[in-house]
């Protein structure tokens, strides 16, 4: 059942298809065909989190698929702030390991958004489940690259 609280969006096959909403947040989960900022069209659900969910979206002048990560419960005092500190401290870094930061706004409504380069992989979780052990060559890259975004994080 979905409560006055949660908005149905369109999900991936054999995802949830609604987000839960806090009931003290006053935005609406957009759903597919939603403009955000007037140029991203949403198109699916990627992601979610304990306060914000992520996009797949579509930057229409530049017919270009992005990622949109959205705050939806803001009801954590500095919740925003801190939404976009994050958003800024990712922009500055420039890694092959760490996503691009595209944009940063605030709906109307006051909720934070922030666009990201698309990026499509395998989920390591998954592919540990489903092949199982990684070779130590393989699983030492994959660490390797991780100490390169951290290092450049810091």
């Amino acid at each position: 059942m979905i409560t006055p609280a949660q908005r149905e969006i369109d999900a991936p096959e054999g995802a949830s298809s609604t987000v839960a909403l806090k009931s003290s947040t006053p935005m609406p989960l957009p759903v597919r065909g939603d403009l955000i900022a007037g140029k991203y069209m949403v198109e699916e659900v990627l992601g979610r989190g304990g306060m914000g969910v992520v996009l797949s979206a579509r930057h229409l002048d530049l017919d270009k698929r992005v990622a949109i990560k959205l705050l939806v419960d803001s009801r954590v005092p500095g919740a925003s702030t801190r939404f976009l500190r994050e958003a800024r401290a990712a922009a500055k870094l420039e890694s092959d390991h760490v996503v691009r930061v595209l944009d940063v706004g605030t709906r109307e409504g006051g909720a934070p958004y922030l666009v990201m380069e698309r990026l499509v992989g395998d989920d390591l979780g998954e592919l540990l489940r489903t092949r199982g052990a990684l070779s130590i060559g393989t699983a030492v890259g994959y660490v390797l690259e991780a100490c390169e975004a951290l290092a450049e994080a810091h």
